[in-house]
């Protein structure tokens, strides 16, 4: 390329105090300005090119261009000369010999200021090269900056150097320029010809043909070129794929010059590639964890706060949080927060400590707290007790405009943990009176988090109460009816009354959400911003209030009151759409989070059906969820993972096809007895004969072994509503008899001995006997099959009786 004179001419920086320029002269500049450019459009050589370029450093001050006229220095200057400055290895004589570099990558800094071209392909080409400058080590003999140094790293005096006064330090000579300290356009000039610049040094060994390591005003414009990446929409995938997150943590962990400007451009990538970003590199982010978490315990100033703020982007997403190597990060956030959140603080101190804690709990849960060792428990209280008073500060305040959604946001999450370790509290305690489970909270303890948290579960009533239709869409109402919804999952005997009161908002609030799913899809962004962590809950949509109201409206739907009002809102037929959205859903690419939604509104509907069959019979809803029932099934029964819901949809159909007998839907026809052979085949292969010749007689299969505890139940109140049918389903015992159920039920009994489960004797016997009483052929074919001594060596007196007569 041409040769480059030596620069010689003072780029002027932008700084907030400047002096105000006399009238008149910002026109005169902008004229200048306007001259320069048409020079630098007109250059013939890139010698009158880079003329051109220092005048319009010395009229504009960094960062005042306008991204127009910022536009237009591109459009004259390109990509061709920081290329060509690139790739330039010959310096003129007596200039630094990274000139040149120095030269391309500030300009390149400049351009990227443009948004339009922060993710230019030239510029994407550059990652390597800017990575590498930033992640250069330098010399053994070079002082390292110091750990606790905040911001961009400065070069240290050599010891050599004779001392200068401020005064002469801060102005450059005749033949020196200032280098810039803001990002703008105005390039960064190293030290002009036959002066030494401070700290020059070599990377690599002596005697080897090496390349001098970056000074720092390239560094930061460097990083200002990642940034400018990081920040357009694909630039967090493109710097991953393209190998910045090694570079970046090395540069951060070896404490390479500006390293802390790695942090946010870090930030940047994980925000946007964080589950791809530690898959491909947990090692380095590990390593980087590690180092944060110890600075964070260690530091005793302010740097403890800002870490606080920064740590929550640098934790493992929650699906792969259990790694080993993270236990010492753990331990060392444990005790860093617990001396943070134990002191007095400022709000703008404490929100950035209980937004760490939320994410902590959101990713490790119990596995975190262990760090604070046995006083596991009191560390959880405090931190629930500090969330309480947030909340509550937050909500019980007439401006709810003033509220600080992403504290109150994470203050949610460490209250619905809490709920969780209360619940577990008051259920384990039997076994272990006094000793905290799961290394959790005592039988106090417990009291004491609920007596709390009910006092912010109310201010969250109140909130809401005041909530209308026109801010549905807004993600901290969602939010806070989250929570809301965790605490009726939990507890519904305090607060009946002002939980009652706002049903008919909830069940408001839930439909809107969800009738306006596909049109309100906007709201699922917003909600993942809110959110604490990135949630990847399979395919559910994070604007459904409905699955999180499920577990609630369970529990309210057995209390008469509160169901009442149900009932009043229009709930069956809301629940009804609702099950039929998940279960077409399910049947396409659904995951376990819409399986146990729809277990859980089955259980709504069982409630209902055995506390108000006056309403079952009369409202339309229910025989269309029996004909969804009876359709579903036949084609569940087959899937062995859905073992759980197939219990649920039996015992559910059976239930109300005793009092929808005289529908339509239940006549002699071909669905309703293919639904009456699933159920059939559901109930007969819970138990077998023993076949290991243990003696046991009847043994329950493996299948139904593995998950008895959700399906036991289910299966005896499935059997008793079998034996309710007989009577109302004049066709039911010929399908039963049929089936082969029959048979595989006597032979049940007779290999089982009279001291057997009385349990299942009683289902048994609850299916048999009517089946005696109201069919001839069942009866003809139960004595045939010796069932009048079965019936006798099991002390079936009922059953007995009915053999006995003649029809």
């Amino acid at each position: 390329m041409s040769s480059i004179p030596a620069p010689q001419l003072l780029a002027i920086e932008g700084c907030g105090n400047a002096v105000p320029e006399p009238p008149g002269m910002g026109e005169a500049r902008s004229a200048a300005l306007e001259r320069c450019l048409q020079v630098l459009r007109d250059a013939a050589s890139d010698s009158e090119q880079f003329a051109a370029l220092l005048l319009v450093t010395k009229l504009a001050q960094a960062g005042d261009l306008s991204p127009s006229t910022r536009r237009r220095v591109f459009d004259a200057v390109g990509f061709s000369l920081p290329n060509r400055l690139l790739v330039t290895v010959e310096t003129p004589p007596d200039c630094p010999p990274h000139l040149f570099r120095s030269l391309a990558v500030s300009l390149l800094a400049g351009f990227s200021t443009d948004p339009g071209l922060a993710a230019h392909p030239e510029l994407i080409n550059k990652i390597p090269l800017l990575l590498g400058l930033v992640s250069a080590e330098p010399e053994p003999g070079q002082e390292r900056p110091r750990r606790d140094q905040p911001g961009l790293d400065l070069p240290e005096q050599s010891p050599t150097e004779p001392a200068q006064d401020g005064a002469k330090r801060d102005q450059p000579g005749p033949n020196q320029t200032t280098q810039r300290t803001a990002p703008g356009l105005s390039p960064t000039v190293p030290h002009a010809p036959g002066q030494a610049e401070p700290n020059q040094n070599h990377c690599g060994g002596a005697g080897q043909q090496t390349q001098l390591c970056p000074d720092l005003a390239t560094i930061q414009d460097s990083y200002q070129c990642l940034t400018a990446l990081a920040i357009s929409p694909r630039g967090p995938r493109v710097l991953l794929s393209r190998g910045a997150v090694p570079a970046l943590c090395r540069a951060h962990t070896q404490r390479c010059p500006g390293h802390a400007l790695a942090l946010p451009v870090l930030t940047r990538i994980l925000s946007g590639a964080g589950p791809a970003a530690w898959q491909k590199h947990e090692e380095e982010l590990t390593r980087l964890l590690v180092l944060l978490s110890s600075e964070f315990a260690r530091s005793g100033d302010s740097s403890k706060f800002t870490l606080c703020e920064a740590l929550p982007h640098f934790l493992p997403p929650p699906a792969g949080a259990a790694r080993p190597g993270l236990r010492p990060s753990l331990d060392a956030l444990c005790a860093g927060l617990r001396e943070v959140l134990g002191a007095r603080l400022s709000v703008a101190q404490r929100d950035p400590a209980l937004r760490l804690a939320a994410c902590l709990l959101d990713g490790f849960g119990a596995e975190w707290l262990a760090g604070s060792g046995p006083g596991s428990g009191q560390f959880l209280a405090l931190l629930v007790n500090l969330a309480c008073v947030e909340v509550r500060m937050a909500l019980e305040e007439p401006d709810s405009g003033s509220v600080r959604r992403d504290t109150v946001t994470a203050c949610y999450r460490i209250l619905e943990f809490g709920m969780e370790a209360c619940s577990l509290g008051l259920t384990c305690l039997d076994t272990a009176p006094g000793k905290p489970p799961s290394g959790l909270l005592t039988l106090e303890q417990s009291r004491q988090v609920l007596g709390v948290m009910e006092e912010a579960v109310a201010a969250v009533i109140f909130y809401l109460a005041q909530v209308a239709p026109v801010r549905y869409r807004d993600p901290f109402v969602f939010a806070s009816v989250r929570l809301l919804c965790a605490w009726l999952a939990e507890e519904t005997s305090s607060l009946k009354q002002e939980v009652c009161a706002l049903l008919p908002f909830l069940i408001g609030y839930g439909r809107a959400l969800f009738e306006g799913e596909e049109r309100d899809r906007g709201l699922t962004n917003q909600m993942e911003e809110l959110s604490v962590t990135d949630s990847g809950e399979g395919g559910d949509w994070p604007g459904d209030a409905l699955r999180f109201l499920l577990p609630g409206l369970c529990h309210l739907s057995v209390e008469e009151g509160p169901r009442a009002v149900l009932l009043s809102q229009g709930s069956p037929a809301l629940l009804l759409r609702y099950l039929s959205h998940l279960w077409g859903r399910l049947g396409a690419a659904g995951g376990c989070q819409d399986q146990a939604s729809l277990q859980t509104a089955c259980s709504v509907f069982l409630n209902l059906t055995v506390t108000e069959p006056g309403i079952v019979r009369t409202d339309p809803s229910f025989s269309s969820l029996q004909t969804l029932l009876m359709d579903s099934l036949p084609s569940l029964i087959q899937k062995p993972p859905l073992l759980i819901l197939a219990a649920h949809f039996c015992t559910l159909g059976l239930l109300m096809a005793r009092l929808l007998a005289g529908t339509p839907a239940l006549q002699d026809r071909a669905p309703s007895r293919r639904f009456a052979r699933s159920a059939l085949l559901f109930l007969s292969r819970a138990h077998t004969l023993d076949s290991d010749g243990a003696g046991r007689g009847v043994v329950r299969s493996a299948r139904y072994s593995e998950c008895w505890e959700d399906v036991g139940e289910l299966w005896f109140l499935g059997m008793q509503a079998l034996g309710g049918c007989v009577a109302e389903l004049p066709w039911l015992a010929d399908t039963v008899l049929q089936s082969g159920w029959l048979g595989d039920a006597l032979e049940l009994l007779r290999a089982c001995p009279a001291s057997a489960d009385p349990d299942l004797r009683g289902a048994l016997q609850s299916v048999l006997t009517p089946l005696a009483q109201h069919s001839q052929a069942c009866r003809d074919f139960i004595r045939k099959q010796q069932g009048e001594v079965i019936a006798k060596l099991h002390c079936m007196a009922e059953l007995q009786r009915h053999l006995a007569g003649t029809g």
